[in-house]
Protein backbone atom coordinates (compact mmCIF):
# COMPACT_ATOMS: atom_id res chain seq x y z
CA UNK A 1 0.00 0.00 0.00
CA UNK A 2 1.08 3.60 -0.67
CA UNK A 3 1.34 6.44 1.54
CA UNK A 4 -1.22 7.95 0.08
CA UNK A 5 -3.18 4.93 0.61
CA UNK A 6 -2.11 4.80 4.21
CA UNK A 7 -2.89 8.65 4.97
CA UNK A 8 -6.37 7.69 3.41
CA UNK A 9 -7.09 4.73 5.70
CA UNK A 10 -5.81 6.20 9.05
CA UNK A 11 -7.73 9.24 8.22
CA UNK A 12 -10.85 7.18 8.70
CA UNK A 13 -9.99 5.23 11.37
CA UNK A 14 -11.34 8.24 13.76
CA UNK A 15 -14.30 8.05 11.60
CA UNK A 16 -15.02 4.14 12.35
CA UNK A 17 -14.50 4.43 15.97
CA UNK A 18 -16.34 7.01 16.29
CA UNK A 19 -19.57 5.25 14.61
CA UNK A 20 -19.15 2.06 16.33
CA UNK A 21 -19.00 4.39 20.18
CA UNK A 22 -22.44 6.09 18.88
CA UNK A 23 -23.85 2.84 18.21
CA UNK A 24 -22.50 1.46 21.72
CA UNK A 25 -24.30 4.21 22.81
CA UNK A 26 -27.17 4.09 20.94
CA UNK A 27 -27.86 0.59 21.98
CA UNK A 28 -27.39 1.02 25.85
CA UNK A 29 -29.40 4.01 26.01
CA UNK A 30 -32.77 2.57 25.77
CA UNK A 31 -31.22 -0.01 28.03
CA UNK A 32 -31.24 2.88 30.39
CA UNK A 33 -34.55 3.90 30.37
CA UNK A 34 -36.03 0.81 30.68
CA UNK A 35 -34.98 0.01 34.28
CA UNK A 36 -38.22 1.36 35.29
CA UNK A 37 -39.18 -1.80 37.08
CA UNK A 38 -42.54 -1.32 38.91
CA UNK A 39 -44.57 0.90 36.48
CA UNK A 40 -47.98 -0.60 37.50
CA UNK A 41 -47.65 -0.25 41.05
CA UNK A 42 -46.14 3.23 40.69
CA UNK A 43 -48.87 4.06 38.55
CA UNK A 44 -51.56 2.54 41.12
CA UNK A 45 -49.44 4.86 43.76
CA UNK A 46 -50.02 7.97 41.38
CA UNK A 47 -53.76 7.39 41.56
CA UNK A 48 -53.52 7.06 45.58
CA UNK A 49 -52.22 10.07 45.98
CA UNK A 50 -54.31 11.87 43.45
CA UNK A 51 -57.32 10.50 44.98
CA UNK A 52 -56.63 11.79 48.47
CA UNK A 53 -58.97 15.02 48.27
CA UNK A 54 -60.37 14.37 51.92
CA UNK A 55 -57.50 16.60 53.57
CA UNK A 56 -57.80 20.36 51.95
CA UNK A 57 -53.26 20.50 53.24
CA UNK A 58 -52.67 17.56 50.80
CA UNK A 59 -50.44 19.46 48.27
CA UNK A 60 -48.64 15.78 47.49
CA UNK A 61 -51.13 15.40 44.71
CA UNK A 62 -50.71 19.25 43.43
CA UNK A 63 -47.11 18.71 42.94
CA UNK A 64 -47.47 15.90 40.98
CA UNK A 65 -49.74 17.79 38.95
CA UNK A 66 -47.41 20.25 38.45
CA UNK A 67 -44.60 18.15 37.82
CA UNK A 68 -46.49 16.53 35.02
CA UNK A 69 -47.89 19.92 33.51
CA UNK A 70 -44.33 21.42 33.41
CA UNK A 71 -42.83 17.98 32.38
CA UNK A 72 -40.74 17.98 35.41
CA UNK A 73 -39.57 14.23 37.12
CA UNK A 74 -37.94 15.57 40.18
CA UNK A 75 -41.58 17.51 40.88
CA UNK A 76 -43.30 14.62 39.88
CA UNK A 77 -40.82 12.36 42.14
CA UNK A 78 -40.99 14.80 45.50
CA UNK A 79 -44.60 14.89 45.38
CA UNK A 80 -44.98 11.22 45.22
CA UNK A 81 -42.60 10.84 47.68
CA UNK A 82 -44.39 12.72 50.09
CA UNK A 83 -47.76 10.89 49.46
CA UNK A 84 -45.25 7.80 49.95
CA UNK A 85 -44.32 9.22 53.34
CA UNK A 86 -48.24 10.38 54.33
CA UNK A 87 -49.46 6.99 53.54
CA UNK A 88 -46.44 5.13 55.29
CA UNK A 89 -45.07 3.55 51.99
CA UNK A 90 -41.75 5.42 51.88
CA UNK A 91 -40.13 1.82 51.75
CA UNK A 92 -42.35 0.19 49.05
CA UNK A 93 -42.01 3.19 47.42
CA UNK A 94 -38.59 3.44 47.50
CA UNK A 95 -37.98 -0.39 45.73
CA UNK A 96 -40.58 0.89 42.98
CA UNK A 97 -39.15 3.70 42.13
CA UNK A 98 -35.43 2.39 42.28
CA UNK A 99 -34.12 3.19 38.34
CA UNK A 100 -36.62 5.01 37.14
CA UNK A 101 -35.82 7.37 34.96
CA UNK A 102 -37.36 11.55 35.65
CA UNK A 103 -38.64 10.82 32.24
CA UNK A 104 -40.59 7.86 33.36
CA UNK A 105 -42.10 9.11 36.24
CA UNK A 106 -43.87 12.13 34.12
CA UNK A 107 -44.99 9.72 31.42
CA UNK A 108 -46.21 7.21 34.27
CA UNK A 109 -48.14 10.27 36.00
CA UNK A 110 -49.53 11.90 32.46
CA UNK A 111 -50.79 8.21 31.40
CA UNK A 112 -52.65 8.33 34.79
CA UNK A 113 -53.66 11.27 34.94
CA UNK A 114 -55.51 11.13 31.49
CA UNK A 115 -56.99 7.89 31.57
CA UNK A 116 -57.18 6.70 35.09
CA UNK A 117 -56.46 4.11 37.57
CA UNK A 118 -57.66 1.41 35.35
CA UNK A 119 -54.68 1.93 32.54
CA UNK A 120 -52.38 0.89 35.36
CA UNK A 121 -53.40 -2.69 34.81
CA UNK A 122 -51.83 -2.40 31.31
CA UNK A 123 -48.18 -2.08 32.63
CA UNK A 124 -46.22 -5.53 33.02
CA UNK A 125 -44.13 -6.27 36.31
Amino acid sequence: MGQREMAITQGKMPLVFGMVALATLLIAVPEAHAACKSPKNICKHLDDCLQRTSDPNNKDADGIRAGVKARNGQIVLAGAEACARDLGRKQQWDKWARGCSELEFVQIAKVQLELGKGYCDRYSQ
